[in-house]
Formats: structure tokens, C-alpha cells, sequence
């Protein structure tokens, strides 16, 4: 019998264990996103989740305002236009689609509680528990939409082998012609990984749309000062930008502020400029039959 005596862990050591375990854990989105959004079914849940609503809120509204300038100046009767959202989670995207009067509109998610819950609050749009990376996803839809849109949904899928056949599933699902419109980091410096999310390199990206005969139209910023600077080649901006929103981490309410005060700067700024540090939105449009057959 041993006569080593077991020693009791404090709390902090209890804490750094169980977060060992955690990272240790493979990542399994489906079951990440499917306990985030049971507990923070908002714009928080599926938006900085270190913020708070009202910081959120505000965030949403400038993606909102930036997604409508690019979509609006789209060549697209929406009368006549059926659309596939990808990763609906709480709907607002669906809302924003059904403000614009399109034909038809289908919904898709990872996640059973948003399937559920959007199907119950919109029982005219039809939507689906799918996983846009699976090779089988939404099978039998090839060729049937005009437009896709996937916002702050693919730097999510972690896995380069995912990212790569959630793009041709993409494509494949898209009308000749489509638009395909997505959000991305598209960082100039080098990809960086963290457990739930990834931000790949402009080149990279560029390449795999490409490969599905998707072309990159225009893309513009998302966000200058509203988002953490991902794409800055020096550490010292993310730090200075995480030390300037900690209040608002600690005491929420704060967002309320923050984003009435960074609104029309950020509204300005996203307008005037080609390209931010942060968040983008890219608009894509698939290549036409003929340019798709072999010469």
C-alpha cells in the first residue's frame, strides 16, 4: 500500500485542470454550438459572446447596413430570386432576406435548437438541420438557388478539408451566374487557429473559390473599429483593442455606449474605405455555363 498521501486541489487548480481537459477534448461543433445557443439564444450568442446583447446589437447593425449597400447593388429583381442562408442560427439574416421581398428562401443550421426554433417563428421558410461542409448536404437542391449567403459562418468550419467542401457545396448549389455573399477575415500575413475558429489567408481563400469557379467581385470592410483587428501584422493593435473594449466585458451594459458612440464612425469608415482590418464581406459570382465548359 502506498504511503503517499492525496492532496487535496484548490479552486484554482480544480479551474486550470478542468480547462486542461477542455483543450485536450477534439472539438466537435456541432455539440459547441448546440450548448452555446441553448444558453444565449440572442445576438450575443451568436456574435461576440465576450460582449454582451447591447454591444452586439449595435455590431449587428453595421453588419446589417453593409450587407444592404453590397446586396442592393446587385443586378437582382428580388421578386424573382430564391436564396439559401447558411447558418441561420437566430434568424436575422432570414429577417433581413424576407425585409427584401425574395421569391423563396430556405434556412439552414448545425444546430437543433435554431432548426427548431427557427421553424417556429418562421413557418413560411423553409428550414433545414444540415451541415454545409458534409458532402451531402441539402442533396438534391444542386443548381436551385440565385443566391447564397453564409455571414460569420466559415471561418467557424476549423477544418481546412470542411472549409474546402462546404465551398463546393456552395458552388455546386448555386445557379449559373449566382451570387454567392460571405463574410471572412481573409487575413495578408499567415492563417491563424484557435479552437472554434480560424482565420485563413486572402490567398488561400481566393484560391478555393476560384477552384469552384467562384470570382471574387468586390469585398469591402465589415468593420474598422468595431471588431478585433485581425489582419494587423503587429500584435500591438489586438492588444490595445481587447485593453479598450475590457470595460465592456466586465460590465455589459457599457456596450450600450460603446457602440452608440462607434455607430457612425464605423458606418462612415466602412463606406469610404477598400479594405479594414477586421471582418469582410465578400461577394462572389459563379461562373456561367459556357465559362464553365472546356474550351
Amino acid at each position: 500500500m502506498s504511503n503517499r498521501t492525496s492532496r487535496v486541489l484548490g479552486p484554482r487548480e480544480l479551474r486550470i485542470n478542468k480547462m486542461a481537459v477542455a483543450q485536450d477534448k477534439p472539438f466537435v461543433a456541432r455539440e459547441y454550438w448546440e450548448k452555446r445557443l441553448s444558453e444565449k439564444w440572442s445576438l450575443e450568442g451568436v456574435g461576440h459572446i465576450c460582449y454582451g446583447r447591447p454591444f452586439n446589437e449595435w455590431a449587428y447593425r453595421i453588419r446589417k447596413k453593409v450587407f444592404l449597400r453590397q446586396v442592393c447593388a446587385l443586378p437582382l429583381d428580388f421578386r424573382q430570386v430564391s436564396v439559401l442562408d447558411v447558418g441561420s442560427g437566430t434568424g436575422f439574416w432570414l429577417e433581413v432576406w424576407k425585409s427584401l421581398g425574395v421569391r423563396a428562401l430556405t434556412g439552414v443550421d448545425l444546430t437543433e435548437v435554431a432548426v427548431r426554433k427557427l421553424r417556429e417563428k418562421y413557418p413560411d421558410v423553409q428550414v433545414m438541420q444540415q451541415d454545409i461542409s458534409d458532402p451531402k448536404a441539402l442533396a438534391g437542391k444542386t443548381g436551385q438557388f440565385d443566391v447564397i449567403s453564409a455571414i460569420d459562418v466559415l471561418y467557424h468550419v476549423t477544418s481546412d478539408r470542411d472549409y474546402r467542401q462546404a465551398i463546393s457545396n456552395i458552388a455546386a448549389l448555386l445557379k449559373p451566374n449566382g451570387h454567392f455573399i460571405f463574410s471572412e477575415n481573409l487575413v495578408h500575413y499567415k492563417t491563424r487557429r484557435e479552437r472554434h475558429w480560424v482565420t485563413r489567408t486572402l490567398d488561400d481563400v481566393t484560391q478555393m473559390l476560384s477552384l469552384q469557379g467562384l470570382r471574387i467581385e468586390r469585398r469591402v470592410p465589415v468593420f474598422v473599429c468595431m471588431n478585433a483587428p485581425v489582419d494587423a501584422s503587429s500584435i500591438v493593435p489586438r492588444f490595445l483593442w481587447r485593453v479598450a473594449m475590457a470595460p465592456v466585458q466586465f460590465v455589459p451594459a457599457l456596450g450600450h455606449l460603446y457602440g452608440a458612440a462607434l455607430f457612425p464612425l464605423e458606418l462612415a469608415l466602412t463606406g469610404l474605405l477598400k479594405e479594414g482590418p477586421s471582418t469582410e464581406l465578400v461577394v462572389c459570382q459563379k461562373a456561367s455555363q459556357q465559362e464553365d465548359s472546356p474550351s
